[in-house]
């Protein structure tokens, strides 16, 4: 049997205290390294919560922003396509009295000149009167040189308010007359105004050209369409055939979206895109052609619909461009036609194709309008602006100026001859009696571009119709001419025209382009005193002899 000390038995006490202490110890901190791991990845469990939250939410709003995408340009493509329908659903006419003003004179507001300064009151400044002890006692004396002192202070103070009064009431005869001339000059700037209206007015029910021109340059600024779209517009107006030329400019091809739906995709963890797929190259340029069209027949049924006595609309379209070959601006002219109130009003245009009804009012388009691959216009805008200034008042200046119509046949054909040769051509005037239909041969001597052209010259009060055009064919055939130019005091019928332009190889010339031909390249001024009637019908009639 072992046997251990007191010593031994407290030293192995002690020992086993502390590996005890140790033992606790090391579990405490075993426990707080498992708990302090617990919230580490319970927060790292929380942040992939929120980053999986963040992510779900950014992929939700990348999802609804292509989406909304496709919806933007879905809507946009049904503005497009409802252009004309919207257009025509309210009226184009512009009452011009809505212009005026009324005048409504202001009421005259003083201020602070209305209230007088207050008016010094003697109780103010009198002194308090002795009392009977101090009147015994030389208080009567002191009073009375208190009450000297008290009355100078008081006129003192009553002259200063009535300057004060006088400077107030100056001031506010001031103020009254300047507000007086104020309201005078507005009433009499509302009266000029409204005066300018009247005569506006009166202008255009007279039918002057100027006052014509802006009113049918309003109707055009008005077209409902969306706000991008351009809205320039130039007229020129001939009041002696109620016939408007216009220039409009069309909206451009990036009118039209080249997208036509966009969708959200997630590439990876972090990578995403939102893909637009594109429009068929035939629906864009489909869709592009039925917007300037209807466009064009937007724009004249506005003109007739605000205007009643417009006879006849000469149309042309143009885009501003910029050419890839040269980087220069150009503005080529992508629908041409011209068309009378009669044919124009036979249309349904709630109901028509907009792109298909074009051709039926033989109007030149454009064979690719997205391309902007331009035509040439049925009647030149600047040629006709300045031919219709020129032509005004020709009835009136007839004793400074010729008057074509006084000359004899023969001298108008030796004239046109004259004209071209002018413009830098070899002419020769054929005899009368053997012409075959041909008063005048110009030759082009460029050996590139040059040829035969034959001219006919017809000194006529009446209109052209379509047996000139298709006589003109015939000596064209007959002389085997390049082309053909068919020359006139009067003018043309729209079926004439539409006749020469299918033809294809023919030129009109009507007296008011003749006259601004003249003064061109001869730099005389001359009229011809031949005035459209009001009522002249344009559609093609029996031709009337005029010799």
């Amino acid at each position: 049997m072992v046997s251990l000390s007191f010593t031994d038995v407290d030293g192995w006490l002690m020992a086993s205290n502390r590996r005890s202490g140790n033992s606790e110890f090391f579990r405490m901190q075993q426990n707080q390294l498992k708990q302090a791991q617990r919230e580490q990845r319970n927060a790292e469990r929380a942040a992939a919560a929120a980053a999986r939250d963040e992510r779900a939410k950014y992929c939700a709003s990348r999802r609804d922003e292509a989406e909304r995408r496709t919806a933007d340009v879905t809507r946009w493509v049904a503005i497009l396509d409802g252009l004309l329908i919207e257009g025509i659903r309210r009226t184009a006419r512009i009452d011009l009295q809505r212009f005026k003003r009324t005048f409504k004179p202001s009421t005259f507001d003083a201020g602070s000149l209305a209230t007088p300064a207050q008016r010094p009151e003697w109780r103010h400044f009198e002194p308090a009167a002795p009392g009977m002890l101090s009147t015994i006692f030389g208080g009567r004396e002191r009073h009375a040189a208190a009450v000297s002192r008290a009355r100078r202070r008081f006129d003192d103070a009553m002259a200063s308010w009535e300057a004060q009064e006088r400077d107030r009431h100056q001031h506010l005869v001031q103020a009254r007359a300047v507000f007086d001339a104020r309201m005078a000059r507005e009433q009499a700037e509302c009266a000029e105004h409204n005066r300018q209206i009247d005569a506006e007015i009166e202008a255009f029910n007279e039918r002057r050209r100027p006052s014509v021109e802006r009113y049918c340059e309003q109707v055009l600024s008005r077209l409902l369409l969306p706000p991008d779209f351009p809205r320039r517009a130039e007229v020129a107006y001939n009041p002696d055939a109620e016939q408007v030329v216009v220039q409009l400019r069309l909206p451009g091809t990036d009118v039209v979206p080249t997208a036509k739906t966009s969708r959200y995709i997630q590439s990876g963890q972090n990578a995403d895109t939102i893909v637009e797929t594109k429009r068929p190259d035939s629906e864009t340029k489909r869709l592009y052609r039925d917007v300037i069209a209807q466009v064009t027949l937007l724009a004249i049924r506005d003109l007739f619909d605000a205007d009643e006595h417009l006879r006849e609309v000469a149309f042309n379209g143009h885009v501003d461009s910029i050419n890839p070959a040269t980087g220069r601006q150009e503005y080529p002219c992508l629908i041409s036609l011209d068309v009378e109130r009669a044919a124009f009003e036979e249309l349904v245009l709630d109901r028509v194709r907009p792109a298909d009804c074009l051709p039926y009012l033989r109007a030149r388009v454009s064979e690719h309008p997205y391309a902007l691959k331009p035509i040439e216009p049925i009647l030149v805008f600047d040629l006709s602006k300045f031919a219709f200034i020129e032509g005004l008042d020709a009835v009136s200046t007839l004793d400074h100026r010729p008057d074509l119509m006084q000359m004899g046949h023969g001298e108008f054909e030796h004239l046109v001859r004259q004209v071209f040769e002018a413009m830098g051509m070899q002419g020769w005037t054929t005899t009368s009696s053997k012409d075959d239909g041909v008063d005048a041969v110009v030759k082009n001597p460029d050996p590139f571009v040059g040829g035969v052209t034959i001219i006919q010259a017809k000194h006529y009060k009446n209109v052209v119709g379509v047996n000139h055009i298709r006589e003109l064919a015939g000596a064209m055939e007959e002389k085997k001419a390049g082309r053909g130019i068919l020359v006139t005091t009067s003018w043309f019928t729209s079926g004439g025209r539409q006749k020469a332009y299918e033809h294809g190889r023919m030129q009109l010339v009507d007296g008011q382009n003749l006259i601004f031909l003249i003064k061109k390249y001869t730099g005389k001024d001359v009229v011809i005193s031949v005035k459209r009637p009001k009522n002249a019908a344009s559609i093609d009639q029996p031709d009337l002899p005029e010799d």
